[in-house]
């Protein structure tokens, strides 16, 4: 069983919910998330902005937003909702440890999101499990004199596949990371919303171009489980991705 697999059975075990005691899931507190949050209360610990937070596995209510063009079928913007885990490193600085200086980075393990478009009919977008993907907080120096500015610079790099049902089969961006970007304050970056800056064609498993990702967003919901782990070090290939 994979991880990402083991990990979903476990919430799906522990009836996870917005209401649900948060003790039997970890010795952390109960807190309602910050303002930005569009999923309303269920953190399961405290979140303030310019804070550095020690490593942990964490699964996010997530809302993404597709502009998808495919050969055939037409173009359509469609909504899609679902769940994301991701693995946490430590904090890192070549200087002091604190939010400022420090740069962040998180393992994408798994992202499953689903909608409904009246043209492609129901859509599923997922990551690849078999590719390195994650996500880099860095400071951000002041364009006027370098100083370093409290809200940091985020990317998140994934590889999409997207199970189209009137296409009847899954495209992907075939070897092309898929790169959003977004500012953000804290981390966990509930509210957060990050965003493509160019658009990506679309492959078959035949390497055949079916059509084109033509922008998209994440926001990150809810923090539904959080699970602190003792050290998590960023893998050498995502490092490379993020650099």
């Amino acid at each position: 069983m994979s991880e990402p697999f083991r990990i979903l059975q476990q919430l799906h075990d522990r009836g996870v919910a917005a209401d649900i005691d948060a003790a039997t899931l970890s010795p952390a507190e109960v807190v309602k998330g910050h303002a930005s949050a569009w999923g309303g209360p269920g953190n399961l610990y405290p979140i303030r902005p310019y804070t550095l937070t020690p490593s942990a596995l964490e699964t996010f209510i997530v809302r993404e937003r597709i502009h998808v063009r495919i050969d055939g079928l037409g173009e359509d913007i469609v909504d899609l909702h679902g769940m994301a885990i991701y693995r946490r490193h430590d904090p890192h600085s070549a200087t002091e440890l604190d939010w400022a200086s420090s740069t962040i980075t998180a393992q994408f393990l798994s992202l499953q999101v689903t909608g409904h478009s009246e043209i492609f009919g129901q859509v599923k977008v997922s990551n690849t499990p078999s590719k390195s993907e994650g996500a880099r907080v860095k400071p951000s120096p002041a364009p006027d004199d370098g100083t370093t500015m409290p809200i940091k610079d985020c990317i998140t790099m994934i590889y999409p596949r997207f199970e189209v049902e009137q296409l009847g089969t899954t495209v992907d961006t075939g070897d092309q990371v898929v790169r959003l970007e977004s500012r953000v304050a804290m981390v966990p970056p509930i509210g957060d919303v990050s965003r493509t800056s160019r658009s990506y064609a679309l492959y078959d498993s035949e390497g055949r171009q079916l059509g084109e990702l033509i922008a998209a967003d994440i926001e990150i919901g809810n923090l539904l489980h959080h699970v602190p782990i003792t050290s998590a070090v960023v893998p050498a290939e995502l490092a490379r991705l993020l650099a």
